[in-house]
């Protein structure tokens, strides 16, 4: 099971434009982070409002990437004045518009990915989120029933808060990567042992001791734990893209 959080997470990072993530952004264009940072924020209002008005989550491949075009385009044309001065000062530096545009947009996915926990319901119905995901890993995100949500909603989010806690006490982003990976196996692991009796009520006994089951589980697990604290995941994902 563990072994899909890592998956999730770098299906995270490669997210925006289904090709290798670079290094963590840097402000080499000066104003680049600031206008990231103003539309991750203005398509997190935006995706928030667009929950209450619709189900996200029940969004086709087609609707979420569309609806995602729609919300970056208002928000970038509501910033229009500082993108196009983003555009002067990086055609100064010999930049094209093309990756001026396509490196800061990357930059505020990865934000918004991190600050805007609510948005995951969006992104992860998008076609690039489903196609990472394959087939089989699709099939257990895409069918969490009444049932398992009621069990693993309070699973994941017991994660998150005791991620979150051990964060403060030792900063996961300073461990090494075996010590990030020990310390959220040993989370998952305890509260996996934790809730038995619940997991019980929705899987027999041989689907807990199946290893497809287990891994369909672990999606359905870290599915949900994107909504709450996907900035853990992530680092799971980067990690495990070292390892590479």
């Amino acid at each position: 099971m563990k072994h899909f959080l890592p998956l999730l997470g770098l299906l995270l990072l490669g997210w925006a434009t289904c090709q290798p993530v670079a290094a963590q952004a840097t402000d080499t264009l000066p104003g680049h982070n600031r206008f990231a940072r103003l539309i991750a924020n203005s398509l997190c209002t935006r995706i928030q409002a667009e929950g209450q008005r619709q189900d996200l989550e029940k969004l086709t491949p087609k609707q979420a990437d569309d609806l995602f075009l729609r919300l970056m385009m208002t928000s970038m044309s509501e910033h229009a004045s500082e993108f196009t001065d983003l555009i002067s000062a990086g055609k100064r530096r010999g930049l094209s518009s093309n990756k001026i545009g396509h490196d800061m947009g990357e930059t505020a996915v990865k934000m918004l990915s991190v600050d805007c926990p609510g948005s995951m319901k969006l992104i992860l119905r998008t076609s690039s989120a489903q196609k990472g995901l394959g087939p089989k890993g699709q099939q257990s995100m895409n069918n969490i029933s009444e049932e398992e949500r009621a069990v693993l909603q309070p699973m994941a989010d017991s994660v998150c808060v005791q991620l979150s806690a051990e964060d403060a006490r030792h900063p996961l982003k300073a461990m090494t990567v075996a010590g990030r990976s020990e310390t959220m196996s040993k989370i998952m692991q305890t509260t996996v042992i934790k809730n038995m009796p619940a997991l019980m009520t929705v899987y027999s006994t041989e689907q807990l001791g199946n290893k497809e089951s287990m891994e369909a589980f672990g999606i359905k697990l870290a599915t949900l734990m994107m909504s709450k604290c996907p900035t853990y995941l992530i680092m799971l994902g980067e990690d495990a893209k070292k390892k590479r």
